[in-house]
């Protein structure tokens, strides 16, 4: 962004006095992130999991000099520039909106429990030839989002495009205030985040608030789709059509007398794949795929994604920037820019224009096309992160194929940012309570280290692991969290002191060795977790045995202990509460008295995933979070608004039409009769497709449709039958994701959610994605 303003400019807008007259150009809200010069602001956010106050003296450090600040933030002997204000999120919308009322130029606001991104993309796509658009970045739709979209507002433009998304009361009202939307959309009311709002009245009111002073908006809660949506455009699912036709309603009323050209660039809109992915790769590099569009707001944060992977160098292959002619040569300037504040290493250009990055970063390799892109053009780049960010007409994912390790069709996605709204829901219910997230059995399936990575950068207190390989891999992949060792076997107890891990002790036999091995590596104090028994009757100390282990702790200076837990065995029942409850006093009791006899206090904790929804009194100091925050609801009746964090999915390998009746598979136990359609999709018991799913007792989603399974499920593949769907070789069949939940399937296969997402195997391919 370039605010082009003064400090004093700034401190005048947040009604504050300042005499400095220096120019600041852009705002940073993230001590992370490499912006750094005389020119930059830097806001101290204080939210429920860090504050960006802690690292001023850092940034000062590294050449920031503007800050703002909270008024409790003690400046003391620090040299800068500060601005002291009573809340630094409220002073950086008050920020937005002074410099929103700095330009004429129409603003469209989008609003919406699901569509904003995609209307957003759409509309952007079929104006950009006519318009000058600054649109928010990505899905920048929060209360801190909105403002950084709006900061990124210039002279250059003529129509902004900003999302806008809700979570909680009040929070609409705040941003109609800063974004003053000239017009709106509002794509559709859904149940998401609607658990913070006491009733859908409320939920539904919240939602128009943001369009009050707007000269008008398209309801897509209340409008029906009209057949008059140009008939060039392809797609067919619901949602499609139904975004397609706000964006056709939009333009209606917005653009009239270009109606007809905006007809031809319908065709054009695709299912935009509106997230980064992040894949394993070939020669040990990782990928983070962007390849949707290529624009300038977004490099920088796929940039910031790729920047945390843990990879010795950054590689970037980028495609021409969709930009105006007149700011081309500005925008290869800031290119270069932000590509050396990333530390990329290397930079692959593709395209016409991109050559003009050469001028400020000499080493960029340029193409004129991916067909010059093969297997031996790639194979110099090794243990690095590779960013795919490159407009869809470049087709990057034909270097997308050449990078990834070669699995088939089957994929397990893991939707980041669900997780991420899962995790915020669980400290919705907590009032300061640690958490401790369980990341074992390849985080129940869904990657440990991705997981761990995600939970580390939002702020998480620890993680915990089965086995000390577990967490000696994390450490190897550059996680600092403390990592708790559940089962600790005395074969890996070397590993777990010179990776730093915490065991778990659970008896005196355990200890024992435990101490000895710490003894050998002449440490003290080394820290260790008792697990108490208290009706779970698996591993624990017992109430009789706790006396002897205190005592041998109390004599032996190696170990120190930091954390007491126990296990409920049936937080999720709630005709169990009474043992619960039971359980849990029995722990409060035991570990008061090991705090009475080592004489110092420690961390407590006792809650499950259930246990924080279902008993808020039992919090303690930590919590150890589970199955929850994958998005698997351990309650029963309670609407937590958990959103789906895995989805399997895989595609039809063949179809046969069958002439005769035939038997099918091994057994003879399925059948096909004659002029049915049978699929055959590249999944099966090997890959976590039980074979009690077998001779129509399962069945997964063909284009929205049921597709019952046919015969027995075979090691690598399934029979699937077709005959009433409208389908062909290539579609994409979800196992379960958004459509058939984990807990339908688990049913099914007559087991636990926790057995389904743990039994995926290693060969099924993991895709990360973050909205």
């Amino acid at each position: 962004m370039k605010l082009n303003c003064s400090f004093q400019d700034i401190a005048s807008a947040l009604d504050v006095k300042s005499t400095c007259r220096n120019e600041i150009n852009s705002v940073v809200i993230d001590s992370r992130k490499p912006s750094r010069g005389m020119d930059v602001l830097f806001f101290a956010l204080k939210g429920p999991n860090n504050d960006g106050h802690k690292y001023i003296s850092e940034l000062i450090g590294e050449g920031i000099c503007h800050f703002v600040v909270n008024k409790d933030f003690s400046i003391g002997s620090l040299t800068a520039n500060f601005i002291s204000v009573d809340d630094t999120t409220a002073a950086l919308q008050k920020i937005a909106g002074w410099h929103r009322n700095r330009f004429s130029y129409p603003v469209l606001a989008i609003t919406g429990s699901a569509g904003k991104t995609t209307v957003k993309e759409w509309l952007y796509s079929l104006l950009k030839e006519n318009y000058n658009i600054i649109r928010s970045p990505k899905s920048y739709n929060s209360q801190v989002g909105v403002p950084l979209s709006l900061l990124e507002m210039t002279s250059s433009h003529n129509l902004a495009i900003i999302e806008a998304g809700i979570s909680k009361p009040e929070e609409m009202e705040r941003l109609e205030k800063i974004i003053l939307p000239t017009y709106g959309i509002l794509t559709n009311i859904g149940t998401s985040h609607s658990h913070n709002f006491s009733s859908k009245i409320v939920h539904t009111e919240e939602k128009y608030e943001l369009f009050k002073n707007a000269q008008w908006f398209i309801d897509g809660a209340q409008e029906t789709v009209h057949d008059d949506t140009p008939k060039s455009f392809k797609l067919k699912d619901k949602a499609a059509v139904h975004n397609a036709f706000l964006c056709w309603s939009f333009l209606n009323r917005f653009d009239p007398d270009r109606l007809q050209s905006y007809k031809t660039g319908f065709s054009e809109l695709e299912n935009l794949a509106l997230r980064l992915e992040v894949q394993q790769g070939i020669n040990n590099n990782i990928i983070v795929n962007d390849s949707y569009n290529s624009d300038l707001g977004g490099l920088e944060i796929a940039l910031d994604l790729a920047a945390s992977q843990p990879k010795k160098s950054l590689v970037l292959i980028l495609s021409d920037i969709d930009t105006d002619q007149a700011s081309k040569s500005e925008v290869y300037k800031k290119v270069a820019k932000i590509t050396k504040n990333y530390g990329v290493t290397k930079i692959i250009g593709v395209g016409t224009d991109i050559v003009r990055l050469q001028k400020h970063v000499p080493s960029t390799v340029v193409v004129e096309s991916v067909a010059e892109v093969d297997s031996n053009f790639l194979s110099s780049i090794n243990d690095s992160c590779i960013l795919l960010k490159g407009a869809r007409k470049f087709h990057f994912e034909i270097i997308g194929t050449l990078l990834q390790q070669k699995h088939h069709d089957t994929v397990l996605e893991i939707n980041l940012k669900a997780l991420e709204h899962n995790l915020n829901i669980f400290r919705s219910k907590l009032n300061g309570t640690k958490i401790m997230c369980m990341v074992k059995a390849f985080g129940y399936g869904a990657g440990d280290l991705e997981i761990a990575k995600l939970m580390e950068q939002q702020g998480v207190e620890a993680l915990g692991v089965a086995y000390a390989d577990e967490g000696v891999a994390l450490r190897r992949a550059g996680i600092t969290l403390p990592i708790m060792v559940m089962n600790a076997e005395p074969a890996a107890f070397n590993g777990i002191i010179e990776y730093q891990l915490d065991p778990v002790i659970y008896n005196e036999r355990i200890l024992d060795s435990f101490i000895r091995e710490v003894i050998n590596y002449g440490q003290t104090a080394y820290p260790i977790h008792l697990e108490l028994e208290t009706g779970m009757n698996r591993l624990g100390v017992r109430y009789n045995e706790l006396p002897d282990l205190c005592t041998q702790i109390i004599s032996q200076p190696e170990v120190k202990v930091i954390s007491v837990f126990s296990h409920l065995a049936v937080s999720e029942n709630e005709s169990e509460d009474k043992f619960s409850r039971n359980q849990i006093d029995r722990f409060q009791a035991g570990a008061e008295f090991i705090e009475q006899m080592l004489g110092y206090s420690f961390t407590k904790h006792i809650c499950n995933s259930a246990g924080i929804l279902r008993f808020p009194e039992a919090h303690m100091d930590m919590v150890r979070l589970g199955i929850g925050v994958y998005g698997i609801d351990p309650t029963e009746g309670q609407e937590n608004g958990f959103e789906n964090v895995g989805t399997l999915k895989t595609t039809i390998t063949q179809i046969r039409t069958f002439v005769d009746t035939e038997t099918i598979g091994y057994g003879r136990s399925g059948a096909a009769n004659r002029g049915e359609r049978i699929g055959i999709i590249p999944i099966g018991y090997a890959d976590g497709l039980k074979r009690s799913l077998s001779n129509g007792n399962g069945f997964v989603l063909v284009n929205g449709k049921k597709a019952s399974i046919v015969g027995k499920v075979c090691m690598d593949m399934t029979m699937i039958n077709l005959s009433d769907i409208e389908c062909q070789e290539g579609d994409e069949v979800e196992v379960f994701g958004p459509n058939i939940s984990i807990q339908q399937l688990a049913v099914k296969m007559g087991t636990i959610p926790y057995e389904v997402l743990t039994s995926i195997s290693s060969r099924v391919k993991r895709t990360y994605i973050k909205e």
